[in-house]
Order: C-alpha cells, then structure tokens, then sequence
C-alpha cells in the first residue's frame, strides 16, 4: 500500500523509467511473449481447426485418445487458436482440473 502511494507521488518521467526498467527485465528472462512472436492463424487454417475440435462435446475414456489426437494436430499445424482452448478446456474439466461452472459464462 505505502509503494502504491509513493509510486503515485513520483514524476511521470521516472515511473516511465521504473516501467520500462521493468518491462526489460521481464523480457531478458524471457517472460513475455510478444504479439510479434505469436504465428497468426489464418481464417482458412481457424476454421480447419475448429472442425477437428467440433466433433467433441465433452472428453470421456472413450473418446479420450481421439481428443488428444486433436489437440496435438490442431496445436503441430494451427497454434494457439480458440479450437485448442475449447479442447484444453474440455479436458481439464474430464481430469477435474477445472470445474465445469467456471467454464461457462452467464
């Protein structure tokens, strides 16, 4: 609390410098992931993947070796897309790793 107040007391020009300060370090030890670091996929590519993790609805024993099938080759061919968040989802929930609730938005 008291660093927050001085932190509020002190000059523009030198919370730049703190920032900035900061931002480097977090970047040398390479804890940022840049926007320009991060593949972009293309709609066509966005729309391949989703209909890999379309086809589930939930993850079950049954189904399990199929699902992870899909995470691997829509994370190898697409990256981080919403098709691999929905299926990383549905499988932390099948592992109760989150619970089902906070999965969904009311």
């Amino acid at each position: 609390m008291v660093v927050k107040l001085l932190i509020r007391c002190l000059p523009d020009s030198i919370v730049d410098t703190i920032n900035a300060e900061s931002l480097a370090e977090l970047n040398r030890r390479q804890l940022i992931i840049w926007a320009e670091d991060v593949p972009v996929v293309e709609s066509e590519n966005e729309h391949s993947a989703y209909h890999l993790a379309a086809r589930f609805q939930q993850v079950t024993p049954e189904n399990l070796p199929e699902v992870l099938k899909a995470i691997a080759q829509i994370y190898t061919h697409y990256g981080n897309c919403l098709a691999l968040t929905y299926l990383m989802e549905i499988s932390a929930e099948y592992f109760g790793l989150i619970e089902k609730d906070k999965c969904t938005t009311t």
